[in-house]
């Protein structure tokens, strides 16, 4: 027993030697971070703005090998990765980073930094980026992109980064950086440069050389680069892979010395002018495997060596002008996972352009060809997602369609169907995540359709009945242009199990009827709602108020009537209504968010003074009150409109809609662009306040077919952007003031019936309208009308504005003495001295006589 806890005690003490020896050993290898690291760290803290406080954990307390994003050696104790992607950090980019000494990883990328800054401690001796010297010297990977606000002039404090390898400043502005190929060229260790979308101007297209020896890749896509491609671009690295030099302005042919990149993987080109035929020597790079040549200007037949890229696994030729039949040895591509077509290919396709495609994943064939497949082909693909818009598809949906089990997306707008197996289509389509069939001739009925797919595009089909039932996971669905009928109750107020996903919904353009119901509690994360172009009427429910997220509401061209005093102020998100050409009554609707930026509420029964409260919504850029019953003068305050403001942000929309504008009614689709004020076809009067020719933003202005009195300011002269001007149908008088003539880029001018006098300025602006821009105004004269203007008409014009009787009495007096003295002064030098006499009545005789042999000479020209 004694012998045993001998033994018990020694081997705890042995145990607790070893285990105290490693904790030893463990404790003295665990390093904290270098001071000097730790010191440029906080450095770059300082100049940082850190709202979401993501930088929490960089205090003096703690170790900065344990701060977040900082990763450290774990022998030396030494900063060598600092990655901050993603972190909504603001302010600048302190270089302080720059000078730790063993750093190779440095990501900053999709941020919020406006500038580059010096260390405080280094202001007064280095005033320049450029001038500080880095101690990083091991630095491979930077990574900025992503930063839009920050703008670099100068990218010399780059060349000290001798061991570079991966660059990546793209999505950041270096327009005033004309020398970054020279820069970039310093570092002939670079592997990896991406300067995408940095509005880069310069592409140096004469130079031969550059120094880019172990380039493996290289993205320039989305600058401005408005030359040919360069001729050092060939000469780079024979062992690049990747090229990508899309969505830049790129002119001329592909040039043969592109063969001088033997190891070339990916090529794209896509959305530049390049012309010409696509070479039949691309074919000879064995080993390319993306080609994109979308949106450019080539022309002529698809290559037939492309079917001979065996690696190919996307090629996309679509959108060009390619002319002729598709070869069918593209079905020989067994790798191609990616295939675009477009253009104006045409053609007959068969399962021969498809026999080998097993791998293939994304289809689009959106040119004009025709299908020669029979219906009983498998495909020996399973796609993801398919596009044969603009092909001669139809009339029936193809029965190999229904083959594609994996499908997420399928587009047959504009291919010709017009009949479809309903047992059998629903049921397919329902599990395809987007579906368009719009723009075909689809008959179906519509009633008893329960429509599953997240993304939905019927529009301009022959579909019938009442609206379909939807799950709630639809997020946009475009029923416009259709026949559907009947009450649109049973599909708002349907309750689904969980919240309706639904965000866009548009039903305009059928015959609907009934009411609109009240029940929009169903529906609120829609924030695009079109029901207009229907039969719909009655009032708007105040639940359409709970639509907290909306964005544009159309109600246009139904049967909607009542007051509409509905309080949508509380809707901050809204900024485009239209209540057009419906029966609303009452005063103009006001209660609008500040968001508001686009009101068209044209043709109703809207009887009301001009509201002033519309002229403190800060962002509005278009306002319709045409064709309403308002009256009252229009008030000074309209110069608060923000159409003089064009330095605000403004939604751009991605739908069309129709304005009448320019004497017509137009669609426009990007209405973001425009800035409108009509006010046509009311009850309006007194004198236009000079303050209204004070929105020098306007494109477009219609005060016409009201009681408008008074001038028209020089001032209007300051409307610069005016492309429209109708003030006709008015009691408008005095003269056109001579700056309508600056207005140069004014197309529509109607300043008829009114009681304008006088000449119309000369200058080409003006007198390049018809005649009808100024018919009605029996005291105007001059050019493009018919009608001269006299002395005394002009006399009259000159005089006006201010000219008492007493002073036209002076005037004519002057005249008529003048007249006198000069008139004796020719008669009586005539009648007092003889000389003079004789020598009038022979000049006399001979200009008679050059008269008569000018005379004859043509008429003897004329008888030839």
């Amino acid at each position: 027993m004694v012998c045993f806890s001998s033994q018990f005690y020694v081997l705890l003490l042995l145990l607790y030697a070893v285990t105290f020896h490693k904790g030893a050993c463990s404790t003295n290898m665990k390093l904290s971070c270098n001071e000097k690291d730790r010191s440029l760290l906080l450095l770059f803290k300082h100049s940082v703005k850190d709202h979401s406080n993501k930088l929490s954990s960089w205090s003096n307390g703690e170790d900065c090998c344990a701060w977040k994003g900082v990763l450290c050696d774990n022998t030396t104790g030494r900063v060598t990765r600092l990655d901050l992607n993603q972190q909504y950090l603001e302010g600048e980019i302190s270089l302080s980073l720059l000078q730790i000494e063993f750093l190779t990883y440095l990501d900053l990328s999709l941020n919020d930094f406006t500038g580059l800054t010096l260390p405080p401690i280094l202001n007064e001796s280095l005033p320049t980026p450029s001038t500080l010297h880095f101690n990083s010297s091991n630095l491979e990977y930077l990574d900025l992109s992503f930063n839009e606000d920050l703008h670099l002039d100068n990218l010399q404090w780059l060349s000290q980064l001798s061991s570079l390898k991966c660059l990546n400043l793209s999505e950041i502005n270096l327009e005033n950086e004309t020398n970054w190929l020279q820069t970039m060229a310093m570092h002939p260790s670079l592997l990896e440069l991406r300067l995408a979308s940095c509005d880069l101007v310069n592409m140096s297209p004469f130079v031969k050389f550059v120094n880019f020896t172990s380039l493996l890749t290289l993205d320039l896509s989305g600058n401005y680069f408005d030359s040919e491609l360069p001729y050092w671009l060939f000469n780079i690295s024979s062992g690049i892979f990747h090229i990508d030099l899309s969505f830049n302005y790129l002119k001329g042919r592909i040039p043969k010395s592109m063969l001088n990149l033997p190891n070339l993987k990916s090529l794209r080109l896509a959305n530049n002018e390049l012309t010409g035929p696509i070479p039949e020597w691309l074919g000879e790079h064995e080993g390319l495997q993306q080609l994109v040549l979308s949106e450019n200007l080539f022309e002529g037949p698809f290559p037939s060596t492309l079917g001979n890229l065996s690696s190919l696994t996307e090629l996309d030729v679509s959108s060009n002008f390619l002319s002729g039949n598709l070869t069918d040895n593209i079905g020989q591509l067994f790798n191609l996972r990616t295939l675009f077509i477009g253009g104006s290919l045409s053609g007959v396709l068969s399962e021969k352009h498809f026999s080998k495609l097993f791998n293939l994943e994304l289809l689009a064939l959106n040119s004009g060809f025709s299908f020669d497949i029979d219906p009983k082909w498998i495909p020996p693909f399973q796609l993801r997602e398919i596009s044969l818009k603009n092909t001669n598809l139809g009339p029936t949906f193809p029965e190999w369609l229904y083959t594609q089990r994996t499908l997420g997306a399928l587009d047959v707008s504009s291919s010709r169907l017009s009949s479809i197996n309903e047992d059998k289509f629903w049921s397919f389509v329902a599990k395809i995540r987007a579906i368009n069939l719009s723009f075909n001739a689809i008959s179906a009925d519509l009633s008893n359709v329960t429509l599953k797919s997240d993304y939905i595009m019927l529009v301009g089909n022959n579909f019938t009945g009442t609206l379909p039932r939807i799950s709630a996971n639809v997020f946009f669905i475009n029923m416009a242009g259709n026949f559907l009928s009947g009450p649109i109750s049973p599909f708002l107020c349907h309750k689904f199990s969980r919240k309706s996903a639904l965000g866009y919904l548009d039903i305009s353009y059928n015959s609907l009827t009934g009411v609109i119901p009240d029940c929009w509690e169903n529906w609120r994360g829609l924030t695009f709602l079109f029901i207009g172009s229907n039969k719909l009427e009655g009032e708007i429910p105040p639940s359409i108020g709970l639509l907290n997220e909306i964005i544009v509401m159309d109600f246009k061209k139904n049967n909607l009537s009542g007051e509409f005093s509905l309080d949508l102020s509380n809707m901050k998100s809204l900024v485009f209504i239209n209540l057009g050409h419906n029966c609303f009554s009452g005063v103009v609707p006001t209660k609008m968010p500040e968001s508001m930026q686009v009101m068209i509420l044209r043709s109703n029964q809207f009887s009301s003074n001009f509201p002033q409260q519309l002229c403190n919504l800060p962002s509005l850029i278009q306002l319709d009150l045409s064709q309403n019953k308002l009256f009252g003068s229009i008030p000074p305050c309209v110069f608060n409109i923000s159409s003089k403001d064009g330095e605000r942000r403004i939604r751009h929309f991605g739908f069309s809609i129709e304005l009448f504008w320019k004497g017509r009614e137009l669609g426009y689709r990007d209405t973001g662009l425009l800035r409108n004020l009509d006010l046509s076809s009311n009850n309006l009067s007194g004198e236009i306040p000079r303050e209204l020719f004070g929105l020098t933003q306007l494109l477009f202005l219609n005060l016409s077919r009201n009681h408008l009195t008074g001038n028209i300011p020089m001032k209007i002269g300051g409307m610069k952007n005016l492309e429209s001007l109708d003030l006709s149908n008015n009691h408008l008088s005095g003269t056109i003031p001579e700056a309508v003539s600056n207005l140069t880029f004014l197309s529509y001018l109607n300043l008829s019936y009114n009681d304008f006098t006088g000449q119309i300025p000369l200058g080409t602006q003006l007198q390049s309208f018809d005649a009808w821009s100024y018919v009605g105004n029996s005291k105007l004269c001059g050019l493009p009308l018919p009608k001269n203007c006299s002395i005394l008409d002009v006399g009259d014009r000159r005089v006006q504005g201010g000219a008492n009787k007493s002073q036209i009495e002076s005037l004519y007096l002057g005249m008529g003495v003048g007249f006198a003295f000069g008139l004796w002064g020719v008669w009586g030098s005539l009648f007092l001295s003889r000389a003079w006499r004789h020598k009038y009545f022979l000049l006399l005789d001979h200009v008679a006589d050059w008269i008569y042999v000018f005379i004859v000479l043509k008429i003897n020209k004329f008888v030839r």
